[in-house]
């Protein structure tokens, strides 16, 4: 097969920052940029206290923010704020989720960054087609800010089933992307694309990114490990027969999936989101764990520097 490239275009890799969650900010880009990183994910939650998000919604600490990404040339690829109850039956709890995400995205417009990622919510009490139907009620309103502050809300594809049953989303499969953009059909919304979580799911992440190659605005990059002697003897139920790993260490053809966002055009970031149970527990082990990822994925990455540069495959 071969593929002619769009000029220009260049994939990075960066990470998602919540497996830093307890180091500060300039600790975090220092590190990042020590290493060759290309940018930085950030979590939006409260459990990183070093962010003041109300206050960059208001304008506040906006210099001091941008300033971190000019010191260590080093960008801030996307705000992420997953498990936020907008369809909660509770009207008060949507109306404080709805506020939060709203917060994250003005915070977003003041501070240069253009993606802001979360989940649908989900009221458990209710069936998928319910759940889509409240999703058509609620998220107009949130499309509708989006877009007057140019930033795309993109939905992290995390099913959380194995919290069930208070799950937060129903943006899990290539059939729901659909459905919910169908509902809400506004250019303010993407996919912030995870193929982990398509794995274990039995979907075809590889064909899912051919398919919505005009809604992927940022890619994570996590695998999983599917475990079968588990499977064998606990069953899917259980929702234990399987793991999250990082890059080349699971069951995703990261070979395959970055060639299908080289294809499409994407020359966004790969985020890595460390999960991983083994690489975990220590600074030390997380780090080692991120270079590994990062190592992993490099492999697969080309860039094209050239006008009308060929690649065959």
């Amino acid at each position: 097969m071969i593929f002619q490239s769009k000029a220009g275009i260049s994939m990075k890799i960066g990470f998602y920052h919540s497996c830093f969650g307890e180091w500060p900010l300039d600790k975090t880009f220092a590190w990042a940029k020590q290493n060759g990183f290309y940018g930085i994910e950030l979590h939006g939650g409260n459990r990183y206290r070093f962010i003041d998000w109300k206050a960059l919604s208001e304008g506040r600490n906006t210099s001091e923010f941008m300033n971190l990404q000019e010191k260590y040339e080093m960008p801030i690829t996307g705000i992420m704020h997953g498990a936020l109850p907008y369809l909660s039956p509770d009207p008060a709890k949507r109306e404080h989720a709805i506020e939060t995400l709203i917060t994250l995205i003005r915070a977003a417009a003041n501070t240069g960054v253009k993606i802001v990622s979360t989940f649908t919510g989900r009221d458990s009490d209710k069936t998928v087609e319910e759940n889509l139907d409240l999703f058509g009620q609620v998220f107009p309103r949130i499309a509708e800010i989006a877009e007057k502050h140019d930033v795309t809300v993109a939905f992290e594809n995390c099913p959380m089933y194995e919290f069930w049953p208070p799950v937060y989303n129903i943006a899990v499969s290539p059939y729901l992307w659909n459905e919910l953009f169908a509902r809400v059909p506004s250019k303010a919304f993407g996919l912030n694309i995870d193929p982990s979580h398509l794995v274990w799911q039995g979907i075809d992440y590889v064909q899912a990114v051919y398919d919505f190659k005009d809604r992927i605005v940022l890619a994570q990059a996590k695998d999983t490990e599917v475990l079968p002697n588990v499977l064998r003897t606990q069953g899917m139920l259980t929702m234990k027969w399987w793991r999250h790993r990082i890059p080349g260490q699971g069951d995703v053809d990261w070979n395959k999936f970055i060639t299908a966002l080289h294809e499409i055009g994407y020359d966004g970031v790969l985020s890595i989101e460390h999960e991983d149970p083994i690489w975990t527990g220590t600074d030390k082990k997380v780090q080692q764990g991120l270079l590994l990822a990062k190592r992993h994925l490099e492999q697969f990455i080309w860039d094209v520097e050239e006008h009308n540069s060929v690649r065959y495959y």
